[in-house]
C-alpha cells in the first residue's frame, strides 16, 4: 500500500500540475469580423475563446458549423455578442433526402427518386405510401401527395409499373418490384436545404473523445433560419445552435440564448451499423456521448423546437445528461428525450410551447422528469407525454414528478370555487 507521505506527495504534485495549467491558460478574444475558427485553432487545451460584444456573422466552415470544437476549451459569448449564420448560406437543393423510418415496417425498401425537380417550387415534401397489396397477379398500388396537407392526396391506388412514374414538379419515382410491398410502407421525399450548426463539438465518428468543453455567457447564437433554406424536420440532419455528436464527454452549456433555429441544442452519439426497424442496428461501431449538462439557457424559437437528447437515426448511445432550469419558447416540441438516452434529468424547466412541452419519444431509460412548469397554456395540454411511434419500443423507467401546467393544473382548495 502507498504510505501517507507518498500519498501527500502525489496530491501536491497533482495540485501543482493543475495550477501550472491554470496559470498558463489564456483568454483569446474574437472581435466582430474576425474568424472564430482561426482563433480556436490557435487556442491550447484549457484556453478560453471569448466573443466580444457585437455581430459575429459568418458562413459555414468546418463540418458545416460556424465554430467546430475538437479540444478542451471554454467558449464565452459575452453580453451583446451574437454568433449568427450568414444570409442565404443554405439554398434549396435539387436532390431530395429520403426518410424511411415512418409507417409500417417495410417488407421491401426499393423506392428510387428521379426526374428534374423544379426549384421554383420552393421547399416541399412528397409523401409516398403503399395503399394496396397486389393479389392474384395484380400489381401493388401506392398513394402520394405533395405539400403539408397530406389529406389532399394527388393520387390513390396508383398501380406500380416498375418504370419511372411522374408525381409533380418534375419529380418521378420508380419501384424496382411490382409486388411484394406491404400496406402502410411510407416514404417521405424532402426537397429542402442542407444542415447548418452554430457551435459543433464532434463530427460523429471521431476516434478519440473530445472532453471538457464549456460554452457559457450572456450572448446569443442565431441560426438565421429566416434568411436561409432549412432542412425538413423529417430528415436525419437538421439545424441547431449547438450540436454534440459522437465521442464527446464533459460538456457544460450554460446561460446562452439560442434563437431562429430548428433546434437549440442536440446531443447524440453515432453508430456505423445498418439501421433496423424498432431502433436496432446491425454490426458496427458505436461512438457514444456522455456527461453533458445544459442549464440556465434560453431558447427563443417561436417557429422551431428546442432540446433533442438522443437521435433515432444516428443511434449511438447517450449517457448521463442533465437538462435543467432552462427557459424556452417554441412553436414545436420544446424538449425531447429520445432514442438511446440513458440516465438523464429534465428538472425545473419553464416551457411555453405551441407543440408538446416535454415528449419522451422512443426508448429512453432511467430518466427523472420533475418540477417542470408549462406556462401560458389555457387548453390543458399535458406537460409530459411518454410514448413511441409504431414499431419502436417505449421509454422505460422514467420517473415523472410534479410537472405542472400553471394555468390548467389548478389545485382545488377549501376556498376555491368547485
Amino acid at each position: 500500500m502507498i504510505g501517507l507521505e507518498s500519498r501527500v506527495l502525489i496530491v501536491l504534485s497533482i495540485c501543482l500540475h493543475l495550477s501550472v495549467i491554470h496559470a498558463q491558460a489564456e483568454t483569446l478574444v474574437v472581435q466582430p469580423g474576425e474568424n472564430p475558427q482561426d482563433t480556436l485553432d490557435r487556442a491550447a487545451a484549457g484556453d478560453e475563446v471569448s466573443f466580444a460584444p457585437g455581430m459575429h456573422q459568418h458562413r459555414l466552415g468546418r463540418h458545416r458549423s460556424l465554430l467546430y470544437v475538437d479540444k478542451p476549451v471554454q467558449i464565452e459569448l459575452q453580453r451583446g455578442a451574437v454568433l449568427k449564420l450568414a444570409d442565404s448560406e443554405t439554398q434549396l437543393e435539387k436532390e431530395p433526402e429520403i426518410t424511411i423510418d415512418h409507417g409500417a415496417p417495410k417488407m421491401l425498401n426499393d423506392l428510387e427518386v428521379g426526374g428534374d425537380f423544379d426549384l421554383e417550387t420552393g421547399p416541399i415534401i412528397f409523401r409516398v405510401q403503399i395503399d394496396g397489396e397486389g393479389k392474384a397477379g395484380q400489381h401493388d398500388t401506392f398513394e402520394w401527395s405533395a405539400g403539408d396537407v397530406w389529406e389532399a392526396s394527388r393520387g390513390k391506388q396508383v398501380p406500380i409499373t416498375g418504370d419511372w412514374q411522374p408525381l409533380a414538379h418534375g419529380v418521378e419515382i420508380r419501384f424496382e418490384s411490382k409486388t411484394g410491398h406491404n400496406r402502410g410502407s411510407l416514404w417521405f421525399l424532402s426537397y429542402d436545404g442542407p444542415e447548418a450548426y452554430g457551435i459543433r463539438i464532434g463530427y460523429g465518428t471521431q476516434q478519440d473523445f473530445i472532453e471538457n468543453v464549456r460554452i457559457f455567457g450572456d450572448g446569443t447564437i442565431d441560426m438565421n433560419r429566416s434568411n436561409n433554406v432549412i432542412p425538413s424536420g423529417l430528415v436525419k440532419n437538421i439545424n441547431a445552435c449547438v450540436l454534440v455528436h459522437g465521442r464527446v464527454r464533459g460538456v457544460h452549456i450554460e446561460g446562452i440564448t439560442m434563437t431562429d433555429t430548428m433546434r437549440s441544442v442536440m446531443l447524440y452519439g453515432e453508430h456505423t451499423g445498418e439501421f433496423l426497424r424498432g431502433g436496432a442496428v446491425g454490426p458496427g461501431e458505436s461512438f457514444d456521448a456522455e456527461d453533458i449538462t445544459i442549464q440556465y439557457t434560453r431558447t427563443l424559437n417561436p417557429h422551431g423546437a428546442a432540446y433533442l437528447l438522443g437521435h433515432p437515426s444516428h443511434r449511438g448511445r447517450l449517457h448521463n445528461v442533465r437538462c435543467n432550469f432552462n427557459y424556452m419558447v417554441t412553436g414545436k416540441t420544446a424538449l425531447e428525450p429520445n432514442f438511446q438516452l440513458d440516465q438523464y434529468e429534465v428538472i425545473g424547466n419553464i416551457i411555453k410551447s405551441d407543440g408538446q412541452a416535454i415528449h419522451c419519444w422512443r426508448k429512453s431509460t432511467n430518466g427523472v422528469v420533475a418540477d417542470n412548469l408549462r406556462i401560458d397554456d389555457t387548453t390543458g395540454k399535458p406537460v409530459v407525454v411518454v410514448n413511441s411511434p409504431g414499431a419502436w419500443e417505449d421509454p422505460e423507467h422514467v420517473t415523472l414528478r410534479n410537472n405542472r401546467n400553471h394555468l390548467s393544473d389548478r389545485e382545488t382548495t377549501a376556498d376555491s370555487p368547485r
